[in-house]
């Protein structure tokens, strides 16, 4: 889908309500908790059954906090992450090498409850770094490189 119905915005930085939407498209959006799984998404949110499905299947668990944070742009190892639960939810058994994250200077800067996620993406070959052997694992994803990663994903059922 896109931002209308004619424009897909590739540039535009993608929203973590975004990425949880994507989630549950693929799976033609299954019936999901009607209760709020965080305090920061509301019940008649255009996303709240997509991040209620996630939650309820250990896709996603937000910030710790109750918080989700639909509207927070989502990191490179956000997506990662996200990923990483949904393939395991999927039946995939997705692992990484342990030496995935070598040769990138700044893989020190992956979140240690990303760092699994994040070695899994790059050895399977959904995340190839920025350029300048970076990962730039804090830095917000957009449009278009979350559907390069979905479509390199589904092709490979990673």
């Amino acid at each position: 889908s896109g931002t209308s119905a004619t424009t897909f915005a590739p540039s535009t930085q993608l929203s973590r309500a975004m990425m949880v939407q994507i989630l549950y498209n693929l799976e033609d959006r299954p019936a999901a908790a009607e209760s709020a799984a965080f305090t920061d998404v509301a019940a008649d949110a255009w996303y709240a059954g997509a991040v209620n499905w996630a939650a309820g299947e250990g896709i996603v668990s937000g910030y710790g906090n109750g918080k989700f944070g639909p509207d927070d742009l989502i990191t490179r190892e956000q997506m990662a992450n996200m990923l990483y639960y949904y393939a395991q939810w999927a039946g995939l058994e997705p692992s990484a090498g342990a030496d995935a994250l070598q040769g990138f200077q700044d893989a020190g800067q992956v979140s240690s409850w990303a760092s699994d996620a994040v070695s899994w993406a790059v050895s399977s070959g959904l995340i190839s770094g920025t350029g300048n052997q970076t990962l730039a694992p804090t830095a917000t994803a957009t449009r278009a490189e979350v559907a390069q990663i979905m479509m390199a994903f589904r092709k490979g059922q990673a």
